[in-house]
């Protein structure tokens, strides 16, 4: 209807899936990096999280268009199936002729292995690709890790990728699935776009549709991001919404007035401006609401509260911003997040605010959070981070040794005579801070006249690592070492299980890169350097938009 009107040759905004429009942000490109290395591994289980329309089958489908003649793909994508259906529905994608009459689990079972080992033997590598896997049952996904039991002596013949919603982690946390989750070799969590992502995905897909000039203002933008939360498939409806309302008003651009009108239409009226891409229950009920998602409200339900060793997991979203800066703060607002939020007096609100950060255990909650875990207040210290699988460690460095880590980090700080806790989550040009769920930015000068250097930093381990690898030893340590600087190097996955002196030069060469003592041995510096890149979706030192 307003095509002509504004230029255009078709809908941009479609939310059909078209390859034509395919937009790749920084965090798409990760987990796609993600998925690639998982599957360049020795096999066994991918899992790709996100909540609803982030684009997980956008990156699940880029993967398929890269995928080679060499590769047989098995692709199920309503998984609400028994485990006999699942396992049927595995031999339709695979093309493997079954008697129907004989409806078993060792019938499927068979069949499907054999599958395997013929592709395996012809050279061609058999991919199992589940999306929505949040519907799997646990005695299907039980299937799934015991048709990825055969194997030849360097890698499994089946390599399987989980994609679903949020849940789906928490799904693969219960003790019933402990062994298939041991066998999930790269893991990723899709976040939704930033501000910066937001804008450039608009102008893309208007450039694709024909249109050469601006069409959304910049304040519009930034409304559609606050609305959307940064959601694809959310940005898609406001858009092709404010156009039309644009259109039916006689305006050549869309105005934030227009994309108000088209949040009403779709259900998205009642979130708060000012949200961004956090996505709190309001917002996720707006979701609901303007889709229909099936299942969202086992997501929204309350978790139960989480025990001492086994916290619950939620997805990694980023915190709720509540107050703009104190009167200390620096002028720039880089995330332009303040303008909804009340202002802070430093002769009350300021102090109530340290007043309520005097213990350590609320910033280490927050951590946890960045970290994708909800953990009790009194249940968050250093003692709880190996059953969850990171590291917590203890740094006396100040600005510069933290800002090499590029983690976020706990320290504390000292004013006007009173020492409370913060997470800091970014320190250049400005320096972030978040107090339980209240960020301040500050200007640099500010933290340092009150914090001593010392900070608390989580980093994620791989399985297996006990401190020091170096040259001599052997094992799937070893290995994973090989695969990861191999990787980083832009080549093949290596298959290399001992540590000999041609690795240990590989090691030294990846020291040097990162201005790190070039020992040739891993230590906790190197490992935790190595985990950084390699996964790349952890938590770091925010830079700005």
């Amino acid at each position: 209807m307003y095509f002509e009107y504004f230029g255009l040759t078709e809908n941009p905004f479609s939310i059909a899936p078209n390859p034509d429009y395919l937009f790749l942000s920084d965090r798409h490109k990760e987990a796609q990096a993600h998925l690639n290395f998982g599957l360049g591994e020795t096999g066994g289980f991918v899992l790709l999280t996100g909540e609803v329309g982030t684009g997980k089958t956008t990156v699940l489908r880029n993967l398929l268009r890269q995928l080679g003649d060499d590769s047989q793909v098995a692709m199920i994508l309503n998984p609400s199936l028994s485990e006999r259906e699942l396992l049927a529905s595995i031999c339709d994608e695979l093309e493997i002729d079954y008697d129907q009459q004989q409806d078993s689990l060792k019938l499927y079972s068979d069949a499907i292995k054999q599958r395997l080992m013929d592709n395996h033997q012809a050279g061609k590598h058999t991919l199992l690709l589940i999306d929505e896997a949040q519907h799997l049952g646990v005695q299907a996904l039980e299937q799934l890790r015991l048709l990825t039991n055969l194997e030849t002596d360097t890698q499994k013949l089946l390599r399987v990728v989980l994609v679903g919603q949020p849940e789906l982690q928490q799904m693969l946390k219960q003790s019933m699935l402990r062994q298939l989750a041991q066998r999930i070799t790269a893991r990723y969590h899709l976040l939704p776009l930033t501000l910066a992502e937001t804008r450039q995905y608009i102008r893309y897909r208007l450039k694709v549709a024909g249109c050469q000039r601006k069409l959304f203002s910049d304040k519009s933008c930034k409304k559609i991001f606050q609305l959307s939360g940064g959601i694809p498939r959310l940005i898609n409806l406001l858009c092709d919404r404010a156009l039309l309302a644009s259109y039916a008003a006689d305006q050549e651009l869309v105005e934030p007035k227009a994309v108000q009108q088209a949040a009403g239409e779709i259900g998205l009226e009642g979130v708060k401006a000012g949200s961004g891409n956090k996505l709190g229950l309001g917002f996720a009920a707006g979701v609901v609401l303007a889709l229909g998602v099936a299942g969202a409200l086992a997501y929204l339900s309350k978790p139960p509260a989480p025990s001492a060793i086994e916290p619950t997991l939620q997805p990694a979203l980023e915190l709720n911003p509540i107050v703009a800066e104190p009167a200390v703060a620096a002028e720039p607002e880089p995330y332009e997040l303040a303008e909804a939020a009340p202002a802070v007096s430093v002769d009350s609100q300021w102090r109530e605010l340290r007043q309520a950060n005097l213990r350590p255990d609320i910033a280490r909650q927050t951590l946890y959070k960045l970290w994708g875990y909800q953990v009790e207040a009194q249940q968050a210290n250093c003692q709880l981070a190996p059953a969850v699988g990171l590291r917590c460690q203890r740094q006396q460095g100040g600005w510069n040794a933290l800002l090499a880590l590029n983690y976020p980090a706990v320290i504390a700080l000292n004013d006007e005579g009173q020492r409370f806790f913060a997470v800091v989550t970014q320190l250049e040009p400005e320096v972030e801070l978040w107090l339980d769920s209240q960020r301040i930015v500050v200007e640099p000068s500010w933290l340092l006249r009150r914090w001593d250097g010392e900070f608390e930093l989580m980093w994620y381990p791989p399985r297996g690592f006990s401190g020091v690898l170096k040259q001599g030893e052997r094992g799937p340590m070893v290995e994973w070492l090989s695969q990861s600087l191999a990787m980083l190097n832009g080549g093949l996955a290596g298959q290399s299980s001992v540590f000999d002196g041609e690795l240990a030069q590989q090691v030294r060469s990846f020291q040097r890169q990162n201005l790190l003592e070039a020992d040739g041995v891993v230590g906790e510096q190197t490992m935790m350097r190595l985990s950084q890149l390699v996964h790349l979706s952890q938590p770091r030192l925010k830079e700005v938009w």
